[in-house]
């Protein structure tokens, strides 16, 4: 092992590090629910990969941390558009207007008719509750739905 020698090298800086370090960020699938690592990944969302973004704003979500989640689903869906990862960004952009119509109120929010617009467009789709498995839309769709009408009065507010 030496050490790494590259222009700006100087004692006690990253670039003076072991040339066979690496920090790998699929180590860090154990702290996604944590609320340090989504503010650290809100403001540098280029530290980890889309699906890990993916998954952290989904943690967020069901903490109920809605404004953070829809952050993190941002910062999801700008990795996955660079990388032309269509399926994805199309889950990854349904989960943002749920984390919004929750911020906005709940399913009985205006925004709660976009999410069952695009919902029925989608095949599968991860859980918004742990562990995240993929579902198919429609039974995402159908609770979705079910818990509009046990809001108040049993009536959805329309756009």
């Amino acid at each position: 092992m030496g050490w790494v020698n590259g222009p700006g090298a100087r004692r006690g800086t990253v670039r003076a590090a072991f040339s066979s370090v690496r920090l790998r960020f699929g180590s860090l699938g154990f702290s996604l629910d944590s609320a340090r690592l989504w503010a650290v990944a809100c403001r540098n969302p280029w530290l980890l990969s889309g699906e890990r973004l993916h998954l952290a704003g989904l943690h967020a979500m069901s903490a109920g941390a809605h404004k953070t989640a829809f952050r993190l689903f941002e910062g999801a869906a700008l990795r996955y558009r660079s990388e032309l990862r269509a399926e994805p960004l199309a889950r990854v952009r349904v989960h943002q207007l749920m984390a919004s119509a929750c911020a906005a109120g709940g399913r009985m929010s205006p925004l709660s008719l976009e999410v069952d617009r695009a919902l029925t467009r989608l095949d599968r789709i991860e859980s918004p509750e742990p562990p995240f498995a993929l579902v198919p839309a429609h039974v995402l769709l159908a609770s979705w739905l079910e818990g509009a009408e046990d809001g108040e009065d049993g009536v959805r507010l329309a756009a």
